[in-house]
């Protein structure tokens, strides 16, 4: 592949060789633009650091699409005046050039130590996640996991970050293509006047889609690119109105750049993860943002570009772009490492170093070199597929090796256990395993799946989704029984479906699951579930799907009603009267599940409590692959696994004539271990993993007495 010199008075470049990142008319290097990265980055690393007060630093995602909305249509911009026409070929390699190596560098060396650091399960789940980084597609596959019941409960993706990336390439896709086809036609309009048109319309109707899809649908709104295209669109309207902007009057011009300044930082520190958003208030830094480098262009003695030219922040913009792929997953993998969701501040600041020191030798041997090559379009864009492709197809095959290492077990028959007292004789010898037994069921890799959650929610969808209040009957085991019984709850009723569906098809009884994820049984009004409406309010569709339940029992009058539900701290009572949401008492529990009971009025109805499981203190298949030889690591005490509404629920069903069934014997002795006999018996902290469900069959149907 031959290098190609561009001459120094191309203005498309400027003297070291990197791109001149501005319109035509402007500056070919913006300090001000430079200095912009490095308070947008900063903002990023230090909230996710956990700095006290910057509660909402996360704006600083925003600040980056308007730079690169800017930088992208200063660069077409300028190619068209200074070649007089637009090569798309040429564009996707220098951004190739730019983007592909650093970010192909971070993916797989995040792989490797997760790997390495965290063990197989964690190692499988965050090479998938490469691979949808690999192809820019993360933020379109964290959205559909972020609303899934499945992973509510596992530690963040240490590539999570690469979801702002995978919007921004997005847009790279589209916008320079509609660019090209605005400069073809030769119209009375100018060039700058059409795209002035197609970008403001793109603006008006992003903006909106931001607003209405964040309060119906807040990981959508946060993650998708057609809600967050006006900021990208908002930064490039800046690079097209560059000739008018030139003139504003210096101390106004000086003015909205401090103005624009104070918008960004007043966002960081008013801004919480529970503000609804990106919604209407990513207007403030967004628009920030984008009167910083407005301002800018009329070069402002007094304007910000007097702090952000200064050599700090030239230097940390510089490295911003490495600085960001690197601190997510040093800061993630160190604190999973140790088991923990986040590190203290001090430790959170010591890994930024570690992760700046990255980021300088990235710039340095990697970033920096690999922009300024002068290789053939063709080519680079030929290499860059390649080592996508190279980059997924690599990933496959360590999650499908490390899949295949443990299909042996995974392929078992599970045997039920026989009687209760052997159950809870295994349980206590399981406070003495040490190794994990070498025949275990399911294999450690395999644990983190193998749930009905996953298995069986959607085929046939015996489960209501956020937002409903009915769901599609489900009915398992013998359809044509005259027997009914109906198994009514959450996931933490949910999870024992395999082990429902063999007992009603060995008693041959008919059994309909009426099942809804976020929503407990009992008659409480709980706050919204994750990523929906208002963070703190009333979950409505609960409300209504508890007395669509309650009608449809008393209506199909069923001979057994199964009730069981996630109790202690998951679900949380409204915000009101001015208080924050807040953990239910006893009282308030108990009530609420005996209210449920008594509202069933099936004449001759048994009406069984299937008391909740213990919750782990760790998330047990990460634990047992990072700990294999000291089982017990990943052990809790009774004492704190145990929720203490487990007892108010006993109490509940005994006042309303109701049998419960105590399931605490089937987990714990003086502990509660992560593996029982051959089994791994969590798939995550608090649901049993479908091979332990289907162990206690007998068990479970010599409890309920079918």
């Amino acid at each position: 592949m031959g290098l190609q010199t561009a001459p120094v008075e191309d203005e498309r470049f400027l003297p070291s060789g990197d791109e001149a990142g501005t319109a035509p008319g402007d500056r070919r290097f913006r300090p001000d633009v430079e200095g912009l990265r490095a308070v947008a980055v900063l903002l990023v690393v230090l909230y996710h650091a956990g700095i006290p007060g910057l509660s909402g630093g996360f704006v600083g995602v925003d600040v980056f699409f308007v730079i690169s909305g800017f930088v992208i249509t200063g660069l077409l911009l300028r190619e068209r005046t200074s070649t007089g026409g637009t090569s798309i070929l040429g564009f996707y390699a220098r951004r190739v050039r730019r983007i592909l190596p650093a970010a192909t560098l971070v993916i797989l060396v995040t792989v490797v130590f997760s790997y390495l650091l965290l063990g197989s399960v964690s190692g499988a789940n965050v090479a998938n996640d490469g691979r949808w980084a690999a192809v820019f597609l993360a933020n379109f596959h964290f959205e559909s996991i972020g609303t899934d019941y499945f992973t509510v409960s596992r530690p963040p993706s240490p590539l999570q970050n690469y979801w702002s990336l995978s919007v921004e390439e997005q847009f790279y896709i589209f916008f320079p293509t509609a660019f090209l086809l605005l400069a073809r036609p030769k119209l009375r309009l100018s060039l700058r006047t059409r795209l002035c048109i197609l970008l403001g319309l793109t603006i008006v109707a992003s903006f909106w889609l931001s607003v209405a899809q964040t309060s119906s649908n807040p990981m959508r709104a946060y993650f998708s690119p057609f809600t967050r295209a006006w900021e990208l669109a908002l930064g490039a309207l800046v690079a097209v109105c560059t000739p008018w902007l030139k003139k504003s009057p210096q101390l106004a011009a000086a003015v909205i750049t401090w103005a624009g300044l104070a918008a960004i930082g007043w966002a960081a520190f008013a801004y919480t993860s529970g503000s609804p958003y990106p919604g209407s208030l990513v207007a403030v830094p967004v628009v920030g943002a984008a009167m910083v480098i407005a301002g800018g262009s009329a070069v402002p003695g007094a304007g910000a570009e007097s702090l952000l030219a200064t050599g700090p922040f030239q230097w940390m913009g510089r490295r911003s772009y490495s600085l960001y792929l690197w601190h997510w997953p040093v800061l993630i993998i160190a604190a999973e490492r140790v088991g923990k969701t986040r590190l203290g501040v001090w430790e959170s600041l010591a890994l930024v170093l570690v992760a700046l020191a990255l980021s300088a030798i990235t710039y340095t041997l990697v970033e920096n070199p690999i922009r300024h090559l002068r290789t053939r379009p063709s080519a680079t864009v030929g290499v860059g597929l390649v080592a996508v492709a190279a980059t997924v197809l690599l990933l496959t095959l360590a999650i499908s090796v490390d899949g295949t290492a443990s299909s042996p077990s995974n392929k078992q028959v599970v045997p039920t256990s026989t009687e209760q007292s052997a159950v809870i004789a295994q349980v206590a010898a399981a406070a003495h395993i040490s190794v994990l037994p070498p025949d275990v069921q399911p294999s450690v890799a395999a644990s983190a799946t193998d749930t009905a959650l996953v298995n069986r929610i959607e085929s046939p969808y015996c489960t209501a989704f956020k937002g409903a209040s009915t769901a599609p009957i489900c009915t398992v085991g013998d359809p044509t029984s005259q027997h009914l019984v109906v198994v009514l709850g959450d996931s933490h009723a949910f999870m024992w479906l395999p082990a429902f569906e063999s007992i009603a098809k060995n008693a041959h009884w008919r059994l309909v699951v009426l099942n809804h994820l976020f929503c407990p049984a009992e008659l409480v009004t709980v706050v919204n579930p994750p990523d929906w409406q208002s963070p703190s309010g009333p979950y409505a569709a609960c409300d209504r799907w508890h007395k669509w339940t309650v009608a449809w029992i008393n209506r199909h009058k069923p001979d057994m009603l199964v009730v069981s539900q996630e109790n202690g701290g998951f679900y949380l009572s409204p915000a009101k009267n001015g208080q924050p949401a807040a953990h239910f008492t006893g009282r308030q529990w108990q009530d609420g599940l005996t209210s449920l009971l008594n509202s069933v009025t099936v004449p001759n109805i048994r009406k069984v409590v299937l008391g909740d499981i213990p919750t782990m203190s760790v998330y047990p298949p990460t634990c047992l692959g990072q700990h294999p030889d000291d089982v017990q690591a990943c052990s809790s005490p009774s004492s704190t696994a145990v929720s203490p509404f487990n007892a108010r629920e006993a109490d509940a069903a005994a006042s309303a004539g109701a049998q419960y069934v105590n399931t605490i014997p089937w987990f714990c002795s003086a502990v509660c271990t992560a593996v029982i006999g051959r089994y791994i018996v969590y798939w995550d902290e608090s649901h049993v993993t479908e091979t332990y469900a289907k162990y206690l069959t007998l068990v479970l149907g010599e409890q309920l007495g079918i």
